[in-house]
């Protein structure tokens, strides 16, 4: 036991030995404390123009009443109507005199009250007077459409009238109300119903394509506000343009 433990002695003096002989690896030199990191090269700063908010395209004014020139209406442009009610205003304000019979090249319709609209109220009124019911009462009378009375278009006025309320859609010309129509053998066909006079099929005809024209509708039997003209606009009711109020 006493001559392996002086074996075993032996052989790790012997490794030491070895281990010591071995050269040592060279370490890296210090860093000097001294030297700085070279500082990065700033970047040059480009100014850049500011983002502004993209501006809708705006139509071009006077566009609504070039077209309706080119089409043949018989329109001009209007003053902006005055008065102290700021909701009662006019986008595009026009008289509008006179309208084309598309399928009777040549012939016109006049209005007789030349009332003052909106443009783009003109646009729609005048098309269904000249597309639809020139056509239209034409066929039924054997006599063409000559003339529609017409109140003055614009009145700066609530709903039915009324002493409080929503302003009516005459205040921003997107109404108009129909007294009658002029027809050219001198005949005037009234829209007030005549005492025991039996509904006239043209009128009756004419009333209900307007449902396919204008949001609003209001005749003789709607209500007593409208017992003696026909009422047509087109004012939007709730979020979509399709409801229609049609009596």
């Amino acid at each position: 036991m006493v001559q392996t433990r002086q074996g075993l002695a032996a052989m790790v003096m012997l490794w030491s030995s070895i281990v010591a002989a071995q050269p040592v690896p060279p370490l890296p030199p210090p860093r000097p404390s001294d030297v700085n990191p070279p500082a990065p090269t700033p970047v040059p700063q480009v100014e850049r123009p500011p983002i502004e908010a993209a501006t809708p395209p705006q139509a071009e004014p006077g566009t609504c009443l070039t077209e309706l020139k080119a089409a043949g209406f018989d329109i001009e442009t209007a003053e902006q109507p005055s008065s102290s009610n700021e909701g009662c205003r006019i986008e595009a304000p026009v008289r509008l005199k006179a309208v084309p019979v598309p399928s009777r090249p040549g012939t016109t319709v006049r209005l007789t009250d030349q009332p003052v609209l909106s443009c783009r109220f003109a646009d729609r009124l005048g098309h269904w007077i000249g597309d639809l019911v020139a056509p239209l009462v034409a066929g039924i009378k054997e006599t063409e459409l000559r003339a529609v009375r017409t109140g003055p278009g614009f009145e700066c006025r609530n709903r039915n009238r009324a002493t409080t309320g929503k302003l009516s859609a005459h205040a921003e010309g997107l109404a108009i109300d129909i007294a009658g129509f002029e027809f050219a053998n001198g005949s005037i066909v009234f829209i007030k119903p005549e005492a025991g006079a039996a509904p006239d099929p043209a009128l009756a005809s004419l009333r209900i394509a307007a449902c396919g024209w204008f949001t609003t509708i209001l005749g003789p039997g709607s209500d007593e506000a409208h017992h003696d003209h026909l009422h047509v606009d087109i004012e939007q009711h709730g979020s979509s343009d399709r409801y229609r109020i049609c009596q």
